[in-house]
């Protein structure tokens, strides 16, 4: 099924949560061609896991051929004139990257599954919020968003909701707990607002998968893991957008140190339907 873009599935490890099981990657191909929208949710500095990503991409690509939307975090709403351009054949590879500031990673890691995109004639949708009115946020709290002048709102969702005590939010709370921990009750104002800036890129790219599901679309979204976690952040607040039914899956993959085969599963069970455990080829820090 699908073109062999990339060798090496089987030093990956597949898991279907719900029953523990490892799977053959046809069977999470299967899975994912047959859901509305697939979440991959990634560690950013690894090289392996975008091989994955390219690889499940050109399968779901096939099958859902004119239904297909390549949807990603690493491009913006403000970037999407541009990467229209380059998508249409109207600008240059060289050209974007000097009209928009690409990941430092893009060209190696997220540029494969773009030109696939291209090659094809998929959309692709820059979903996040554009990073100033990002760290505008992280600074003021979302108040900020009504300061905007009327031709930048639409740069980020309609709707962005930011409650406290909820799952994600004591989930969020427990990975920046250092930051809070040390500052007081300054630093939880602090943390608060910079959820506000999470929770401002988790809905608008929601509401930018939502819009691009029109017309019986299938989308393909590609995240940081936080984004996508438990069901959580950017799915709940598509399933929150998209009450009836829509079809969600969400992927995640985990590098681990030593054989993929002998990952403990248990570990992300609840993250996420599917497992991909793929071999860390990454330099440790500091080598």
């Amino acid at each position: 099924m699908g073109m062999n873009l990339v060798a090496g599935t089987e030093t990956w490890r597949v898991v279907e949560t719900s029953t523990g099981r490892t799977r053959r990657w046809r069977d999470l191909a299967i899975a994912a061609i047959d859901s509305d929208v697939v979440f991959v949710g990634e560690q950013h500095d690894d090289p392996e896991t975008h091989r994955v990503e390219l690889r499940l991409f050109d399968e779901v690509a096939r099958r859902w051929r004119r239904r297909a939307v390549l949807a990603m975090e690493m491009f913006e709403r403000d970037q999407q004139a541009e990467l229209d351009r380059y998508l249409a054949g109207k600008s240059t590879a060289a050209e974007l990257a000097a009209r928009v500031k690409l990941w430092g990673n893009y060209e190696t890691d997220y540029r494969p599954m773009v030109d696939l995109a291209k090659a094809r004639g998929i959309p692709v949708v820059g979903s996040n919020a554009p990073q100033r009115h990002v760290r505008r946020v992280g600074r003021e709290g979302l108040a900020a968003l009504g300061q905007l002048p009327s031709a930048e709102r639409g740069e980020v969702a309609s709707v962005v909701q930011a409650p406290a005590g909820d799952a994600y939010w004591d989930r969020f709370k427990a990975t920046m707990s250092g930051m809070e921990g040390s500052h007081g009750m300054e630093g939880e104002a602090m943390l608060r607002r910079v959820y506000e800036a999470q929770c401002l890129r988790d809905d608008t790219m929601a509401e930018s998968i939502d819009r691009a599901l029109a017309g019986g679309r299938r989308v393909f979204h590609v995240n940081g893991s936080f984004h996508s976690d438990g069901g959580l952040g950017t799915a709940a607040r598509l399933r929150w957008r998209r009450p009836l039914g829509v079809r969600v899956l969400i992927v995640k993959v985990v590098p681990v140190q030593g054989d993929p085969a002998a990952a403990d599963a248990k570990a992300n069970a609840k993250e996420a339907d599917w497992l991909v455990h793929v071999p860390d080829l990454r330099k440790p820090k500091g080598a």
